[in-house]
């Protein structure tokens, strides 16, 4: 039914999620028309003309505009769409929009959100950019009876789908607004719930943080009741990014502190599969505890994996929300690290940290300007003959060369890799896949490489991860990391024994492999000797 709809329109030159919107809205309210008057549709559908002028006269271009076509066109539509789901027709179009490409959430989001307004006995609820959500709509009808709900959407054709789709619902009102500007909204709410865009920089000069989540949430806060929540999903680097965003986690927490914190799974955003996300719950009232925790998919449901509490003076105190290292079973190591009295510094106050220059294929060839890359780092080490080469003015690219010493680290690709960059002779720059870490005199980039591969050290870079799958780690993040700083003389002491054993090491796999070699080939020739002697 979906699809003869979608393939009459295509005809048609009906192509865009709007005009694929509109068409359908104005076949199912012209239905609606029909039973709001008590009239069979058969008594119009059979003729065109009199359908189509029916349509024209009753369904206003004010609403929907100019139908584009003629009475034939509508004709078919109408009879191929007047028993659609409008709902279902919505989400699968939505789905297959690749201009648009807005998000949409799994319907555990909006199933998690109702259970919450049910243990609450919130009954005056906004949900926020509800086209995110129209999923959990479809799949969750028989949950919004007990509710009061507003829809708030900032398309004017998504809010006339939401209209027409809940016209008998006395308790669904829908509203089009943006929620990154200030909400002309005179009643308040028991529950909240958003998931604003991820990442966008605001231009207003009235905002102290120009983040769209900030600015969402700023805007959203000021329609709670007193003891009401507000759900929000944002992405890890408002975790724990510091700077401007660090400043907005500590003053949202005094004015509507965290109820809550959960860990995501992955993929459950489409088409932003691969961000790493967090369900933030803030309240009016302060709450006897802060609960963390991780959340997994089983049988399509998000399900509660690890969870925990901790006293919210406690969590006012935390640097930054990075809630996987609390919730790690096996964090004693890093709990012990954390509190150990050795002195600690941030990267960022002993290191200068860059990324490197985005190489295009197309750019790759002969030339004086050597590029390092992910697969030129192997078990700790950059195998300086595989490097590839531009062609490019070295003024060009100074910023972005490698020095002997500095510490070169992936931070995109499935894998984190580490090295200390050698002694070369020619000009070697970074990609945009490697961060290049600096250090000053204090600190010696072997030690930091030791400490980085570590257990702890793993642990750190792991819980400043921006991607799920796909790793993605920010320079200004890694520069929050906090490495032990001790004497130039242990950090030499370490470094030279972990040389010293990986040398003994790497000496011992040749030495065993030579001789493994040696054993087959005199296995094997007495086999053949064996085998020809008969």
């Amino acid at each position: 039914m979906i699809e003869t709809f979608w393939h009459i329109c295509l005809l048609h030159d009906i192509s865009t999620r709007d005009q694929l919107l509109r068409e359908a809205i104005r076949v199912i309210r012209t239905k609606q028309l029909f039973e709001q008057q008590g009239l069979s549709d058969i008594e119009l559908s059979t003729d065109p003309d009199m359908l189509f002028q029916w349509m024209k006269e009753r369904v206003g271009e004010r609403e929907l505009g100019h139908f584009p076509g003629d009475r034939d066109l509508f004709f078919k539509l109408y009879h191929a769409g007047k028993d659609m789901d409008l709902l279902e027709y919505a989400l699968q179009t939505m789905q297959q929009d690749r201009v648009t490409g807005g998000i949409i959430a799994h319907p555990g989001i909006v199933e998690r959100f109702f259970d919450m307004c049910s243990r609450q006995q919130c009954r005056s609820i906004l949900i926020a950019e509800a086209e995110k959500y129209i999923k959990g709509f479809v799949e969750m009808k028989s949950r919004i009876q007990p509710f009061s709900i507003t829809l708030l959407t900032e398309s004017y054709m998504i809010g006339r789908l939401f209209k027409t789709y809940f016209t008998s619902c006395t308790n669904v009102n829908v509203i089009q607004a943006s929620i990154y500007q200030p909400l002309p909204l005179d009643e308040k709410y028991g529950a909240i719930l958003s998931m604003p865009h991820f990442g966008l920089k605001m231009n207003d000069d009235v905002l102290s943080i120009r983040e769209s989540e900030s600015a969402a949430v700023g805007h959203l806060l000021p329609l709670l009741q007193n003891g009401g929540r507000i759900s929000v999903t944002l992405p890890a680097r408002m975790m724990f990014q510091s700077g401007a965003i660090g400043d907005w986690r500590k003053l949202i927490n005094e004015s509507a502190p965290v109820q809550s914190i959960y860990s995501l799974p992955d993929g459950l955003f489409r088409p932003f599969t691969s961000v790493k996300t967090y369900q933030v719950e803030f309240g009016k009232a302060a709450p006897d505890q802060v609960i963390l925790g991780r959340l997994q998919l089983e049988k399509s449901r998000l399900v509660t994996e690890r969870e925990l509490t901790i006293h919210p003076d406690q969590f006012q105190n935390l640097d930054n929300w990075r809630i996987d290292l609390l919730l790690d079973e096996d964090q004693d190591t890093l709990r012990t690290f954390q509190q150990a009295a050795i002195p600690k510094v941030k990267l960022r106050d002993v290191a200068d940290i860059f990324r490197g220059k985005s190489i295009l294929k197309q750019d790759l060839r002969s030339g004086n300007i050597r590029v390092l890359n992910i697969s030129n780092i192997e078990n700790g080490e950059v195998m300086l003959d595989q490097l590839e080469t531009i062609d490019e003015e070295e003024r060009k690219v100074k910023r972005y060369e490698i020095l002997p010493g500095d510490l070169v680290m992936t931070c995109r690709g499935t894998v984190n890799k580490l090295a200390v960059f050698p002694e070369t002779d020619h000009i070697v720059i970074a990609s945009a896949n490697i961060l290049v870490i600096r250090f000053q005199k204090q600190i010696n980039s072997y030690f930091a490489k030791i400490f980085l591969e570590s257990p702890i050290g793993i642990a750190l870079l792991q819980s400043y991860q921006r991607g799920t799958t796909v790793m993605n780690l920010n320079p200004n993040d890694i520069a929050e990391i906090e490495i032990p700083m001790t004497t130039e003389e242990i950090q030499l002491s370490i470094v030279e024994r972990y040389k010293q054993e990986k040398e003994i090491y790497l000496t011992s796999i040749q030495a065993a492999t030579s001789r493994w070699r040696q054993e087959k080939e005199e296995i094997y020739s007495k086999l053949y000797g064996l085998i020809t002697s008969n």
